[in-house]
Order: C-alpha cells, then sequence, then structure tokens
C-alpha cells in the first residue's frame, strides 16, 4: 500500500475537510494567503510519516492561541481520512504517523461515534485495544462498512463544526507560522532529535536565566536586611545611652608605688602623737549613739458637749490626762535592752466582750497593771492594757489570748525599762472593726 501523499490526495483531503474558505479568509481578503499556506504544510508527492513529522514542527513552534487547537485538529482529521479513505489499519497508522495505538484509535472512535451514535456500543468493542496482541489492531474501515453497512463517503466534517471557518488569517501566530513553513519549505524538515535539541536548550537557558535572577534578587535582599539591621543599631546608640565606668579622666601620672619604694620615715609616728589620737578616739566611741526617741502620734478625743471643755485653759495645760502614763515608752525594741516586753496586737468584732475576757483572765493569773492607766480603759480607736505578768505564766496567758481573735500579732522586743522582778512587761491593744 502507498504511503504517498501526491497531489490529489491533499487536493481531495482539503475538499473531504469542508473547509469554510471564505471565512478562514476573512471574506476572501487573505484567500491567497491561505491557498499558500495550506500548499506548504501540505505539499505534494510527500510521504505521509514526513507529512505528520511536518505538522508536529510547526506546531513546537507556535506558544498559545486558537491556530495550535487548529493545527492539532487538522492532525486528527488527517488519520481519520487515512483510515476511511486509504482503508489503513490501526496497526499501520501507528508505524506511519509515530503515535500510539490507543491515540489513534480513541480519534477514530470518537471520529465514528459522531456520524454513527447507534453503534456506540459496538464501536466501543472494536475500538479497544487491551494490548499489543489485540486483534483489532488489524480494524480496517472497509471491515466496519462490511458489518455494519456503512457509506464511503463519509466526510471529514460535520455541520456547525467550528473549525472548519476559525479565522485562522486574523491571529498573530499566523504570521509566525506561515514564516516557519516558508522558511522549511527551501530547507530539509528538522529531524526529530533537532526539534527536542532545540527545545531542551530553550529550557536550559530558561531554568539558568531564573536561577541568576533568583541569585541576584536573594543577594539584594541580604543587603539590603543589613545595610537596615546597621542603620537601625546607629539609630539605637543615639537614642539610647548607657551609664559605664569612664577610666579617661583618671590622671595618669598618678599612680601606685611598689611597697619597696616608700620610704620607712614615711611611717614613723611619735609617741606623744599616738596616745593624743586615742584619747581623741576614746573620747568619740558613743558619740553616735542617740537616745531612741518615740513620736507619738496625735489623736483628737471626740467631745460630747461644750460643758465638758474646762473653765481654765491655762490649767488643763498642766492637768493629765487619764490616758496618759506617768511612764512612757519601754516597748520600743532597743540596741542595748536586756528584757524582753511583748506586744499584742488584736482586732475584735466585738470589744467589749474582748475586753471582759481579758480582764477575768487577769485575775486569774494576778497580773497587775503596769502604771496609772487602768488596764481595760477605753480609748480612741480601742482598749488598752499595760501589763505586769508573771514570768511562770507569760506562755499560757500569751496563748490564751491570741486564742480569743483569729487577727492577733504578738510583738517581741528588747528593752532597757526595768519592772518587778520575775515579772515581763506585756502591752494589748483592742482594735475595734
Amino acid at each position: 500500500m502507498s504511503t504517498n501523499f501526491n497531489v490529489e490526495d491533499q487536493q481531495h483531503f482539503k475538499n473531504w475537510l469542508g473547509l469554510n474558505l471564505h471565512s478562514i479568509s476573512w471574506e476572501g481578503r487573505y484567500f491567497n494567503e491561505f491557498e499558500e499556506f495550506w500548499n506548504l504544510l501540505f505539499p505534494a508527492n510527500i510521504e505521509i510519516e514526513d507529512q505528520f513529522k511536518k505538522i508536529e514542527v510547526l506546531k513546537s513552534y507556535l506558544v498559545k492561541g486558537p491556530l495550535i487547537a487548529w493545527i492539532g485538529w487538522l492532525k486528527v482529521k488527517l488519520v481519520c481520512y487515512l483510515f476511511v479513505r486509504k482503508d489503513f489499519s490501526l496497526h499501520e497508522l501507528s508505524k506511519i504517523t509515530n503515535l500510539t495505538v490507543r491515540e489513534i484509535a480513541l480519534s477514530i472512535r470518537n471520529f465514528m461515534i459522531e456520524r454513527h451514535p447507534h453503534l456506540e456500543e459496538r464501536l466501543n468493542h472494536h475500538f479497544q485495544i487491551g494490548n499489543e496482541l489485540s486483534s483489532n489492531l488489524k480494524l480496517k474501515y472497509s471491515d466496519l462498512v462490511e458489518l455494519y453497512n456503512l457509506n464511503f463517503e463519509t466526510l471529514g466534517s460535520q455541520e456547525g463544526e467550528v473549525l472548519t471557518g476559525l479565522e485562522v488569517t486574523l491571529y498573530k501566530d499566523w504570521q509566525r507560522a506561515y514564516k516557519i513553513l516558508k522558511g522549511s519549505s527551501a530547507k530539509t524538515i528538522p529531524k526529530d532529535e533537532d526539534k527536542k535539541f532545540l527545545k531542551s536548550s530553550k529550557t536550559r537557558i530558561r531554568i539558568l536565566v531564573e536561577i541568576v535572577l533568583l541569585f541576584l534578587m536573594s543577594v539584594a535582599i541580604i543587603f539590603s536586611v543589613k545595610s537596615a539591621n546597621k542603620f537601625y543599631e546607629e539609630y539605637l546608640v543615639e537614642k539610647i545611652s548607657l551609664y559605664s565606668p569612664d577610666f579617661f579622666w583618671l590622671d595618669k601620672n598618678i599612680s601606685f608605688k611598689p611597697e619597696y619604694e616608700i620610704a620607712k620615715n614615711d611611717l614613723e609616728i611619735k609617741y606623744n602623737e599616738l596616745e593624743e589620737l586615742e584619747k581623741i578616739e576614746s573620747k568619740q566611741v558613743f558619740r553616735d549613739v542617740s537616745a531612741t526617741q518615740r513620736f507619738e502620734v496625735e489623736s483628737d478625743v471626740v467631745l460630747t458637749s461644750v460643758d465638758t471643755l474646762p473653765k481654765d485653759f491655762t490649767a488643763a495645760n498642766l492637768e493629765q490626762s487619764d490616758y496618759e502614763e506617768v511612764k512612757k515608752g519601754g516597748y520600743r525594741n532597743t540596741r542595748y535592752g536586756r528584757r524582753k516586753a511583748y506586744r499584742v496586737m488584736m482586732t475584735s468584732v466585738d470589744p467589749t466582750k474582748t475586753k471582759e475576757e481579758l480582764v477575768q483572765m487577769l485575775k486569774k493569773y494576778a497580773i497587775t497593771q503596769v502604771d496609772n492607766v487602768k488596764p481595760g480603759t477605753s480609748i480612741p480607736g480601742g482598749i488598752y492594757f499595760n501589763l505586769y505578768v508573771p514570768t511562770p505564766f507569760l506562755k499560757e496567758f500569751l496563748s490564751k489570748v491570741t486564742a480569743r481573735e483569729q487577727n492577733a500579732t504578738i510583738l517581741e522586743s528588747k528593752t532597757i525599762y526595768g519592772g518587778p522582778s520575775n515579772r515581763n512587761r506585756v502591752f494589748i491593744w483592742v482594735k475595734s472593726i
């Protein structure tokens, strides 16, 4: 069987497609250009294998757009034309087109089902290629005509197909494809190896350019970040000042001398001068020890009426208050105290009841008052107890006193004030809440 694509085949294939030349050439304006393009794409007396290579090379030079789809559509239609008009088997088409059997079977199956949809299930069975030993590889169009009484004059395109009248001459890729075909007509058709080499070279160059650009961008980013950090550090140094030792103001001419350079005469002190220094030092030993002073907080006494005011204010200044002790102090901690005094600070919701319980305890432990203020005297802010507690009962007394209220604090201090032997001073302050 001849594999040559002659002039008659070229013209018959063009008519078989049913192209709308008036629409393709934009109302006939580019008719001559399209005719020349067609003759360059489908030259006379070309091998079918070279014809498919020519179509594939042209498709590889195009980037995108409808023209690529149109070229691919022509390629599929040429496969179907060879199957229908030249009666090639599927296996023979695979050899001369360099396409896989599955691709060819799928393209022809779709072509046949569009024209004979009622035979879809049967056609699917005929064009199913399971493996390389399948019996369907020998399928020809004449076999289908004999089985299903099909028409030999099957057209390549149906009514309403868009690509039969696509205005390809208006697209930008048209001039590019036209120039490619015009240039390749004077030269030999590039081989597959050359085409793959060109594509791989372009890919490698593009990858190399992208790597260089990424490297330059990375260097620029790193340099900008480093510059920004340096600028920000200088800015912080100007805004923040840290206090640090500065030794530049020292006089470098003054320095410590070794021990052997010090003359022995510098350390000699007369005996009389040493005695004078000892006398002065002995006089100033206790000058820094000041007497402990207690500063009392002033408080205002609430007057019930005007009648409670004293008649003679001069005499009132000389009178002693019932709340004032004759001997004050004795509970503040002093460095030189040898006796211990205790202060119990309490807060009570019912200070009257607490007072009654404490008064009973005073009788039980034979506790006496310290000065002229009677224990349990109510003064502004609370109740006042200034006591002498026998030492054997001190621990027991304090534990029972603090057990009366939850908020009770015991303070221990050293005092220089004396008292009766075998007794300790205890001050109790019951503050009302």
